[in-house]
């Protein structure tokens, strides 16, 4: 029972959050309000959109296959991506879609275990570059609109102090991995610990040996995230609200920065909650049409991973014909 006790608490607080938010009376009308003059067609763009976004992560992760000599094909990869996806909104933990690619490439190449979870590892090394990028980006250019309200201000450095922690941490990591400091520190460290430290090396020494798919890896990232955060342009766009591209581009590495914290079961009510103090505090919009926006956004990522149920069957290798 131990095991489960954080995924009930990021349900429990999911549930607050949501019944914090439709708890407001308020809320509740303006979004009724909202959905009565919806645009569909802007919501259909959007499934478009988040649809891309998963091919491109699928691309992304056949780059880093390629770099630990994984030949998957590129049809078998988003195969195995939107499977992976539909796990991962499946089943408690967001970890959950990594693994079963992970498994799905055992299955074709028993023994490249490690080498398929390096890949997974390096895959989510190039999203968070291309996070980094995204909030330096919103940081240097857009930093003043934060000032307008101090709740958003506020989110703003809670993002950047938990987004720069993470780089110093993959920085250490990376520095405990050079061979000339482990000999430092390796004699007086745990075999879990070093065993650890040793496939962080691998990564690290793959990726620096093949920059073409590294370089690749990253831009197919930030191309990635982009069409993520359009995703959600157009669930603004279809409840009329009257927010540019760019204002989106300013607040999501925010939120996707946040919900990386694992205190909500996929972000559910945290994002709706960031949603409201953002984009009601920067750019004036009512609570029920940012909450409609989170929301719209989410349900189209979440119709994406449904339909990679669908891809299941496909996952499976090929059998060999045997000889007569």
């Amino acid at each position: 029972m131990r095991k489960y006790w954080l995924i009930i608490l990021q349900c429990a607080l999911s549930l607050l959050f949501l019944y914090h938010l439709f708890g407001n009376e308020e809320l509740r009308s303006e979004a009724a309000r909202v959905i009565k003059t919806a645009e569909p067609s802007l919501l259909v763009a959007g499934l478009g959109t988040a649809i891309l976004c998963e091919l491109l992560c699928a691309l992304r992760w056949w780059f880093m296959l390629r770099v630990f000599g994984t030949p998957v094909s590129f049809a078998r990869t988003c195969v195995f991506c939107g499977a992976g996806l539909f796990f991962s909104l499946s089943l408690p933990g967001g970890a959950g879609g990594d693994v079963f690619r992970v498994i799905y490439v055992m299955r074709l190449y028993p023994k490249q275990r490690l080498r398929a979870a390096l890949s997974v590892l390096a895959d989510r090394l190039c999203g968070l570059t291309a996070l980094v990028i995204a909030l330096s980006l919103s940081l240097t250019f857009r930093r003043h609109l934060f000032a307008f309200d101090p709740s958003a201000y506020a989110i703003l450095k809670v993002a950047t102090w938990m987004l720069g922690s993470v780089v110093v941490l993959v920085f250490l990591l990376w520095m405990s991995s050079l061979s000339r400091l482990q000999k430092l520190w390796f004699p007086y460290a745990p075999a879990r610990i070093k065993k650890r430290a040793l496939h962080m090396g691998r990564v690290f020494s793959s990726l620096t040996g093949s920059p073409g798919f590294v370089a690749a890896g990253v831009f197919t990232s930030i191309a990635a995230l982009a069409v993520h955060f359009t995703t959600y342009f157009y669930s603004a766009r279809a409840f009329k609200l009257p927010i540019s591209l760019l204002d989106i581009f300013t607040v999501m590495p925010v939120v996707e920065t946040l919900i990386l914290l694992p205190i909500s079961l996929y972000g559910i009510g945290l994002r709706e909650t960031l949603f409201e103090h953002l984009l009601g505090g920067m750019f004036g919009i009512a609570q029920g049409a940012a909450t409609l926006t989170s929301l719209g956004g989410f349900g189209l990522q979440a119709a994406v991973g449904l339909m990679g149920g669908l891809l299941i069957p496909f996952t499976m290798p090929k059998l060999k014909r045997s000889s007569l």
